[in-house]
């Protein structure tokens, strides 16, 4: 399944209200948002403010161009003292979230894992 990224209101406005529900289910989720392929933003929370996601975009984006050389991310996990990032490629979009580094590391990725890829799913087939 390709992700077709549509400038389109109705899908970034369903992207986003999909983000806040699966912050909803999982709180451990502090902030999530979704990258396109190259690294460039497609959608945040509405929790994250844009001058925050601006920061993760440019640090993500140059260790994303560089991870192409060897055949693309899968998956990146960054420790801070605090906190957790998580980079998760699904198909052609980089799904990113922060968690606490105390967060249930296998619910935050089942929850993420399950829905992340149904919501894109749906929303291609609505918004094609």
């Amino acid at each position: 399944m390709e992700v077709v990224v549509v400038d389109n209101e109705v899908y970034t406005l369903a992207l986003k209200d999909a983000l806040d529900e699966i912050r909803n289910v999982c709180p451990d989720i502090m902030n999530a948002f979704i990258l396109g392929r190259d690294g460039e933003m497609i959608v945040g929370d509405k929790a994250t403010p844009e001058k925050t996601l601006a920061r993760v975009v440019d640090a993500l984006d140059s260790m994303l161009e560089k991870a192409e050389a060897v055949g693309a991310v899968e998956h990146i996990t960054i420790e801070g003292s605090n906190c957790r990032l998580n980079v998760s490629r699904m198909n052609d979009i980089h799904f990113v979230t922060v968690t606490p580094r105390n967060a249930d590391v296998n619910y935050v990725n089942t929850v993420t894992h399950v829905l992340v890829p149904t919501i894109l799913k749906l929303l291609e087939k609505i918004c094609p």
